[in-house]
This record gives C-alpha cells, sequence and structure tokens, in this order.
C-alpha cells in the first residue's frame, strides 16, 4: 500500500492502489462471472498471484508482458503465466 502523495508499488494488485477499490471491484466482478468449470481454485489463484507479485512485470495490477490484468488470468484455468519461462504454469 502506497502513502499519500507516492507513487503506487509497481508490484501492486489492483486493490492496493491508491482509488483502487473501484477496480478491483470490477475486477472480482469478471473473475466472478468465469463459469466454475473453468475457474481455478482460491488457493491456487494465490498462488499464482504471489508469484506475479514477484515478478519484475508486474505494474500496477497488470501484467507487462501480455497486459492483462493478473487477478482475473490467474482465476482462468486453462492460461498459464505469459513470461519466458513462465512462472506457474496453467496446471498450476
Amino acid at each position: 500500500m502506497t502513502e499519500e502523495g507516492r507513487r503506487p508499488c509497481p508490484r501492486c494488485l489492483a486493490g492496493d492502489l491508491p482509488d483502487g477499490k473501484a477496480l478491483e471491484a470490477l475486477i472480482r466482478e469478471r473473475v466472478a462471472d468465469i463459469p466454475p468449470e473453468e475457474r481455478v481454485t482460491e488457493e491456487i489463484r494465490g498462488r499464482r498471484l504471489a508469484c506475479c507479485r514477484a515478478c519484475d512485470a508486474l505494474f500496477s495490477g497488470t501484467c507487462a508482458a501480455c497486459g492483462c490484468y493478473v487477478e482475473i488470468r490467474a482465476a482462468r484455468a486453462r492460461l498459464g503465466c505469459p513470461a519466458v519461462p513462465p512462472r506457474w504454469p496453467a496446471e498450476m
């Protein structure tokens, strides 16, 4: 989380950004719209997001490798990390 008047950390997720709560709500809505059979468990999603938080390609909730919101990509079972080499496979 950032302090007032400071730039956000590049490795923040959407909800960590100043005024990011509206974006976070939209992302949560999009994740909820993913059919259950196409969504990973919250445990797997959490492990994927931990990898994203440690990645240099994470910038303000988006992936610099592909431009996606990492919280949505991490929720989809058929998608893996777009980095080369990937930080997490689709199976994770």
